[in-house]
């Protein structure tokens, strides 16, 4: 019983390290069967702690919010693919912001290969990647926060409201059960629909985990956002939802 537990418990760490696993990759890993990965898999979404799905499994991150470091190493791939996309909507000469996402990273990380924009961020991380472009960039001041590495508060939303962009980038964090694109802080809910008052042409950058697994504060609603771009084997039945309300874009 102990050997299971060990078993089911480093499991579970997977699922909170990665985000999403798969039946076939825990089974590598813990030399067991598909069919005892799945009874393990079904007890840890028994106890609330993940969300079983076809081939693998989801982490719930209920209420949960992970350090900045921590969620840019979970499914790279799919925010790469998302960071892909996203460039070809950039038109040369655009003004840019960039919100704290780590699929908004991603995107960075590529716009460093532009010339041609001004963009403006208050994400740490970001700055930091925009300091190789030979683009215009801006960082915004305010208040340091660890767990988003980013700025916010009063001085931000100030300077925010002294700029109009023609697009901007931000990330969202599980909405499942919610109208729109969520956060897990307050503080950064805020300073987002700031960001989002303040730019022509507003896209969310979402892996498709991001549908099944749940937030605390909703930013605005899908409504309000010029679009999604999320990947292209999201689950039906959730996209249709958004679909209802705001143009997807599939990566």
């Amino acid at each position: 019983m102990k050997l299971m537990a060990d078993r089911r418990n480093n499991i579970l760490e997977e699922v909170l390290k990665k985000g999403t696993v798969s039946v076939h990759d825990l089974a590598q890993k813990f030399g067991v069967s598909y069919e005892t990965i799945r009874k393990d898999l079904t007890y840890l979404e028994s106890q609330k702690l993940i969300i079983k799905g076809h081939g693998g499994a989801t982490s719930i991150q209920n209420n949960v919010e992970n350090p900045f470091n921590v969620r840019s190493e979970e499914n790279i791939e799919l925010k790469q693919q998302l960071a892909q996309s996203a460039m070809s909507l950039i038109p040369n000469g655009a003004t840019v912001m960039l919100g704290t996402g780590s699929t908004v990273l991603e995107l960075a990380k590529l716009l460093i290969m532009r010339d041609d924009l001004k963009i403006f961020t208050n994400s740490l991380p970001v700055a930091t990647y925009l300091l190789s472009s030979n683009s215009e960039c801006y960082l915004l001041g305010g208040k340091l926060r660890s767990k988003s590495s980013s700025v916010y508060g009063g001085w931000t939303e100030s300077l925010l409201k002294q700029i109009q962009v023609s697009i901007c980038f931000l990330g969202s964090d599980g909405f499942y059960n919610f109208a729109g694109p969520t956060s897990p802080s307050y503080s950064d809910a805020s300073i987002d629909a700031v960001i989002l008052q303040q730019a022509r042409k507003k896209y969310i950058l979402a892996d498709k985990t991001k549908f099944k697994r749940t937030s605390l504060y909703q930013i605005t609603q899908w409504s309000n956002i010029t679009g999604l771009v999320t990947n292209k084997n999201a689950e039906e039945d959730l996209l249709a939802k958004v679909k209802q309300q705001t143009v997807v874009i599939t990566a």
